[in-house]
């Protein structure tokens, strides 16, 4: 059964017809009395019946709820209406909220996401520093005591670089810098560094689902990123600041550690091999596209090279590495049954040949400082002043954030399903939850309907296409096991805290949840599981699981709970309507409804595909921010983002037009925006929740490297593709917001 949200203001609609039935009472209680007074109930009668017939009760009436008002008054100061909507409608949707709102010091960016997630940190905080309600869950006070553990800088600095020295002797590495090799393993460093910190050196082994089975776990091996952006370490010249100042940021971390230590020249060794490492990285671009294969080999065709590795393959004890990622595991491998997806295997037989031919010190000392500067900012505070003042000179961080910040994050990345039980008990309805799968239903069953309005997709293509949207699964709040104790206990029972000193309670953390991740190789994969707690400020899409998940964290304004449908749709149903479409996107196309990677669209209709997709790639590529006009967005790399994005937005305004089809009266308006119709409001609320501010350094690095277009080309590359966006608002053929050629996939 569909909950309905009762409309705001429904209790105010239905006044007069009760004042007309009091009325006619009263006329009939006005039979027995003279007929003088008769005659003045039936005037005052027939004046009430003359004001019912010239009211238009089918007129749009404001929504004056407190909620509505609340939403009134924020999208009118975000908005700048001296600004034409069909020249630059973010700047007329956001340019109040940008001048009102700039990034804080202690951040490099700052939009609606931001805000949404420092109010969730600062109820996170509240909960955490609250007393213990009586029988709390035992994970709840794990979460607690680390959350204690994590404020005590004091313990941490009495401690001092020791942990760290322990640490690096334990994987076989110098308690210092190395000054000299002493000829350690590499296989055995990385394979340590991975199941003792969950660290990736050189090489990633995880265990995942089988992207062309889901029905089974496999081990995944891919390449991992050196520890500073391959985009930076690729093109020197371009980005000379940056790598300067990571250079800096090593020396000086040096310096601290070990004075005696030639600083300058160990940072030179770092940033050398870092780049070393980053040009044999497959690129992004290559990974994206679709000849990017994955090798499925067993264990011992591994170790042997037999997917045709370079000479130096065998110099490598790839199967000693293996042993040891897997070690104080249930899962010993075995070398001719089990099989591994090797996802990058150009890239590894050339890490092959390159750590065969590098001086065993440049490479002993870059395992030594990735395992470094990983554990480093949970010793001393001079390490974490040095990453600050990193941050500072690369992306225009201003402050410290307070420790509180740090240490509640800290908390929800390891406890966040217990922090999720006390957040969903003190700050989300459930009613919340029901209205929102509402609204996931609308949205699926508009993108359906789109999809069957597709001129270029033959029929074979659109049935499948219809049988994968039907079987996406929807995770809405929270998982409804969450509440129940003993389970929660169970999830955690394995996690150890130890009171007052952070750095082994990270160690015994790490090494339980490596334990636990690996030994799931044996297991059957779990198709119903949540990718996100509900103390998550985001939403998502899982190809493999073909799942979106809404955690309770985002389902708060001004994504959602608006107090108009409107709005709500144009925000919060356009994000739904963005996860659904990364179903099929340029990466989720390629999985079947059962999350497994294959063929299933015909060559006719893909190759149609592909010219539309083509079509989106180079129009955001021409997009360019005012802050950076040498730095252009990358149209390929934030195609997905931005296919979901245009498909999203669509399937969220004909979900809207279902919503109102069901409502008995017609949508109401916001106070004080009387003259905006419902779909203006749709495209108001969907242009303000991308309102946002960036320092240089951070939009540089979006730009670069991220899968994401900036905010404000979100709002203006999807508006532009939109025939209603331009109907709604009346702007003229040719205008900026309005252009004659439009990318339309979905």
């Amino acid at each position: 059964m569909k909950y309905k949200v009762k409309n705001a203001d429904s209790e105010s609609q239905r006044q007069p017809d009760s004042v007309l039935e009091e009325k006619l009472e009263r006329t009939v209680r006005c039979s027995s009395i003279l007929i003088v007074a008769l005659g003045v109930c039936l005037i005052a009668l027939g004046v009430y019946t003359t004001i019912l017939v010239l009211t238009d009760y089918n007129s749009p009436q404001p929504c004056m709820s407190e909620v509505c008002v609340g939403t009134a008054s924020r999208v009118l100061s975000a908005m700048n209406k001296e600004v034409d909507p069909c020249t630059d409608f973010y700047e007329f949707a956001c340019g109040g909220w940008i001048k009102k709102n700039p990034v804080p010091e202690w951040a490099t960016s700052w939009d609606q996401l931001s805000k949404l997630r420092e109010q969730l940190t600062s109820d996170l905080r509240d909960l955490l520093e609250a007393e213990d309600a009586p029988n709390s869950p035992e994970s709840v006070l794990k979460a607690k005591a680390l959350y204690r553990t994590c404020i005590d800088v004091d313990k941490m600095e009495a401690r001092g670089i020791q942990p760290i020295q322990d640490l690096l002797a334990e994987l076989g590495l110098p308690r210092g810098p190395p000054a000299a090799s002493s000829n350690v393993s590499w296989e055995e460093v990385a394979g340590r560094a991975r199941r003792t910190l969950g660290l990736s050196v050189l090489l990633s082994v995880q265990v995942l689902e089988d992207v062309r089975n889901t029905s089974r776990n496999r081990v995944v091996i891919e390449q991992v990123t050196p520890g500073f952006s391959e985009r930076y370490l690729l093109h020197p010249e371009q980005f000379a600041h940056e790598l300067e100042q990571y250079h800096t940021y090593i020396r000086d971390m040096i310096a601290v550690v070990d004075s005696e230590t030639d600083a300058e020249k160990f940072a030179d060794d770092i940033v050398e091999f870092s780049k070393s490492l980053a040009r044999i990285m497959t690129p992004m671009e290559v990974r994206r596209s679709g000849a990017h294969l994955f090798h499925d080999v067993s264990v011992a065709q591994f170790v042997r090279g037999a997917a045709g590795g370079p000479a130096q393959w065998p110099e490598h004890d790839w199967a000693g590495y293996l042993r040891t990622v897997f070690s104080n595991t249930s899962v010993a491998l075995r070398p001719a049954e089990d099989r591994l997806i090797v996802m990058d295997l150009p890239y590894l037989q050339r890490l092959a040949a390159l750590l065969s031919d590098t001086d065993p010190l440049l490479l002993e000392r870059f395992m030594w400082w990735s395992v470094f500067s990983t554990v480093s900012p949970m010793s001393v505070s001079r390490f974490r002043e040095l990453g600050f003042a990193f941050s500072r000179a690369v992306f225009g961080l201003r402050t410290r954030a307070p420790r509180w910040k740090t240490c509640a994050a800290n908390v929800n990345a390891n406890f966040g399903l217990a922090l999720s039980l006390l957040y969903v008990q003190s700050h989300f309805d459930n009613a919340s939850r029901i209205k929102a799968l509402e609204m996931v239903s609308d949205v699926r069953a508009a993108f359906a309907a789109g999809v069957a309005r597709l001129g270029w997709m033959d029929e074979a293509t659109r049935a499948r296409t219809l049988r994968k949207l039907r079987a996406i699964r929807n995770f809405v709040g929270f998982p409804a096991w969450l509440l129940n104790a003993t389970r929660l206990d169970r999830h955690y029972r394995h996690a150890e805290v130890v009171e007052g000193n952070l750095f082994e309670t990270f160690l015994k953390l790490t090494q339980a949840a490596v334990k636990k991740s690996f030994e799931t190789l044996r297991e059957k994969p779990d198709r119903n599981r949540w990718v996100a707690t509900a103390t998550t400020v985001n939403a998502f899409y899982s190809a493999t699981l073909n799942s979106v998940t809404f955690p309770a964290g985002i389902l708060q304004p001004p994504f959602y709970g608006n107090g108009i449908e409107a709005i709500n749709y144009g925000s919060i149903g356009a994000i739904m309507g963005h996860e659904v479409t990364h179903g099929f996107d340029d990466q989720g196309r390629r999985y079947d409804e059962e999350g497994n990677l294959k063929q299933w669209w015909t060559a006719g209709t893909l190759e149609q595909y592909h010219e539309r997709v083509q079509c989106i790639v180079q129009q955001y590529s021409q997009y360019h921010m005012q802050q950076l006009p040498n730095y252009t967005v990358h149209g390929f790399n934030t195609q997905g983002e931005n296919i979901a994005d245009n498909g999203g937005l669509r399937a969220a305004l004909r979900a809207y037009g279902l919503q109102r089809r069901r409502a008995a009266r017609p949508a109401p308006r916001l106070p004080g925006l009387p003259h905006y119709s419902p779909d203006q409001l749709f495209f108001l609320g969907f242009a303000q929740i991308w309102c946002g501010n960036s320092t240089v350094g951070a939009l540089k690095s979006n730009l670069v490297e991220g899968v994401h277009s900036p905010n404000r080309i979100r709002v203006i590359g999807t508006l532009s593709n939109m025939k209603e966006f331009s109907d709604a608002w009346q702007c003229a053929p040719g205008s900026p917001m309005n252009p004659e050629h439009k990318c339309v996939l979905w």
